[in-house]
């Protein structure tokens, strides 16, 4: 018995310095994430302002059309607010309902699960677990779904503007064909569309309803969709032209970073291999010599080690990422 307490307590301890590595790391990762949103957001503000200063009739409207909405300037509970909305839309997009509920239900579970077994633990030591888990959880969920949903907005998107082009270019409205979208398309952006389509049938604008959508779905091609039709309902132009060149744009970009991923395939397989290693060997260790484990674990030296482990995988994993990102 009491060496299973000694054994519990020495997984403990290590999960609990494996958390404080971790927490620093996933910071990092959400302030370069943030950095990047930010940056993007730069960009589009710089174009957007470009726009707005060579077109009148972009400009007449700036004060009221939600796509220059961000020159207006609002209080900071307004930003903040606004802010907890769009993550609120996102979320949603993301999960759905079912799906929130779902995510809500297991970050409880691992919030009761961490107090239970941490209850020998000091105080400050207990509650930062208790928040942290939970934390590091739904962060994985997200960015999990966030991939997937990413994946199947690049892999249908392109067939989504090529339908809205031919229908536009057979003399149909704009909203018309985007209220054909949710019959012949399934999944996400059958769904997305199809709110979309409700959102002008009871009279909101098209240029409110893409930005609405456009917090649901901030990728890049979809920004660019929303762009093209808000300028061309302002200004004009061969819209069946626009969408024809931005459909085929993101379907390059795809190939394009299809064939990256597939030209950096051996390192990035060659290090999940390197990065498994260390903890195939601490499950052996575990497993066949807990003397050696509990050194590793009890003694100050074993913490400076898997220290030292954890800090260098996760710097090395973190170039290779870099190294083999896909930015097309």
């Amino acid at each position: 018995m009491r060496d299973g307490c000694e054994f519990m307590s020495a997984w403990i301890q290590a999960t609990g310095l494996m958390f404080t590595v971790l927490v620093p790391v996933c910071l990092m990762l959400a302030v370069t994430t943030s950095w990047k949103v930010i940056q993007q957001r730069r960009t589009v503000k710089c174009r957007l302002r470009a726009v707005s200063k060579t077109s009148p009739m972009a400009r007449s409207s700036s004060v009221t059309s939600p796509l220059f909405a961000w020159k207006n300037t609002a209080r900071p509970l307004a930003k903040i607010r606004h802010v907890v909305q769009d993550c609120a839309e996102r979320i949603d997009a993301l999960f759905g309902k079912r799906g929130l509920r779902a995510v809500l239900v297991c970050v409880v579970l691992a919030m009761g699960t961490t107090c239970f077994f941490s209850d020998f633990l000091p105080m400050i030591a207990r509650v930062a677990l208790v928040v942290v888990v939970p934390m590091i959880g739904f962060t994985s969920v997200y960015w999990v779904a966030r991939s997937l949903q990413m994946k199947e907005f690049e892999r249908n998107f392109p067939q989504v503007i090529g339908q809205i082009s031919r229908a536009v270019a057979a003399g149909i409205s704009v909203p018309q064909a985007i209220a054909q979208v949710p019959d012949y398309q399934q999944g996400l952006l059958g769904h997305e569309f199809a709110l979309l389509r409700d959102r002008l049938e009871i009279g909101i604008s098209l240029k409110e309803a893409l930005s609405l959508s456009s917090k649901r779905l901030p990728y890049s091609g979809f920004h660019f969709f929303t762009v093209a039709l808000i300028l061309n309902q302002e200004n004009g132009g061969q819209l069946r032209e626009v969408l024809h060149s931005l459909s085929r744009t993101l379907h390059d970009n795809s190939a394009i970073k299809m064939k990256i991923k597939s030209l950096t395939a051996e390192p990035r397989m060659t290090a999940v291999i390197l990065a498994s290693l260390p903890l195939i060997l601490i499950g052996f260790m575990f497993f066949k010599t807990p003397t050696s484990f509990a050194i590793l674990t009890s003694t100050e030296a074993g913490h400076k080690v898997l220290m030292y482990v954890l800090i260098s995988m996760g710097l090395g994993l973190g170039i290779i990422n870099m190294l083999t990102k896909v930015r097309a």
